[in-house]
């Protein structure tokens, strides 16, 4: 295989300030096309970018190698089974459909193309405060509980955003809790059983969620989330996890997309920083997505799976689905 796997972006905002940012640090990539529906004069691309405004006319081109897909999500299945059909390496944004079943439908399509390298991306696992978590620190200490919070402020983008409706994609499963199923799994291991609840405050314009996640390990996490328009509480995205005589907190007060994680230590009332990251205006998604674009191109050069990959989307889009259960028949559901 050359040394450059020629890549073509499809997706006009995540696709340009993530995806194509990213990728441009990867040296390993040589980004030679790049696809939305229409000019859009915020997009600036050296000339060598050749722009189209159809995006199977980018798979076609024999010179590409690989294709990263950053569209609303429910244009994901037939763009991802374009590009398998057309033996293209494939980077797709989460969520990676709008359904399991769609889900289930591309992962049966891709076992059939052994030589085809898949990555969705997932990327808070690649923060350096969860890394540090995972690989320092869960496996030294005696987990007692383990709370999520997670409130996003929301008033000012419109309903009719994909973002906002969960049958395009979003909402708060598929916009939000994909994440955090990933990284909890990834830090804490498979978990085998949910209790949901899931309800709209029309008083307060809040959707909530709270949760509870039973581990294979016997870890018990309790997750609440609230996206909308927030009033009592701060916007925050927080992991607390309570062990003997220790207290470990990741968390960001979500000010902007700038506004990095940092790991927090509370032993005897005393709070202490374990890792804090250095405050700049470059947004929290480029480090850890280029991370995955690393991870992407050995799994092309060395013909291995690796992950986050198409089959671990579905499998957050499976637990997503036991969560609906569980908050329609307001049980506990194995997953």
């Amino acid at each position: 295989m050359k040394n450059k796997i020629n890549l073509g972006i499809i997706g006009k905002n995540f696709g340009y300030k993530v995806i194509y940012k990213s990728f441009l640090k990867n040296k390993n990539f040589k980004i030679i096309g790049f696809s939305f529906k229409k000019k859009n004069k915020n997009i600036k691309l050296p000339k060598k970018v050749k722009v189209y405004f159809d995006w199977k006319k980018m798979i076609l081109n024999k010179k590409i190698d690989a294709v990263a897909i950053a569209t609303p999500p429910k244009l994901h299945k037939n763009i991802v089974n374009f590009a398998i059909k057309n033996n293209k390496h494939i980077f797709c944004e989460k969520p990676f459909t709008i359904s399991f079943k769609q889900a289930n439908f591309l992962c049966n399509r891709i076992k059939k193309k052994k030589n085809i390298a898949h990555m969705v991306n997932y990327e808070f696992a690649n923060i350096d405060a969860f890394e540090f978590l995972k690989r320092k620190i869960i496996n030294k200490i005696k987990i007692k509980k383990i709370y999520l919070d997670w409130f996003i402020n929301i008033q000012k983008r419109s309903k009719s955003n994909w973002k906002e409706q969960h049958a395009l994609g979003g909402g708060i499963m598929f916009n939000y809790v994909c994440h955090a199923l990933y990284y909890l799994e990834f830090i804490f291991g498979k978990i085998k059983a949910i209790k949901s609840s899931n309800f709209l405050d029309k008083k307060n314009k809040l959707q909530i969620l709270k949760s509870q996640f039973f581990f294979n390990n016997g870890l018990i996490s309790e997750l609440t989330m609230k996206v909308g328009v927030i009033n009592g509480d701060k916007p925050i995205h927080q992991l607390k996890i309570i062990a003997s005589k220790k207290t470990y907190i990741l968390k960001t007060n979500l000010n902007s997309l700038a506004d990095k994680f940092k790991l927090l230590l509370i032993k005897q009332n005393t709070q202490s920083v374990i890792i804090n990251n250095k405050k700049n205006n470059s947004d929290f998604r480029l480090i850890p997505t280029y991370k995955n674009s690393k991870i992407f191109y050995n799994s092309i050069v060395n013909k291995k799976v690796k992950k986050p990959n198409f089959y671990d989307a579905l499998r957050i889009h499976l637990i997503i689905k036991k969560m609906m259960l569980s908050s329609e028949k307001n049980k506990k559901i194995f997953v």
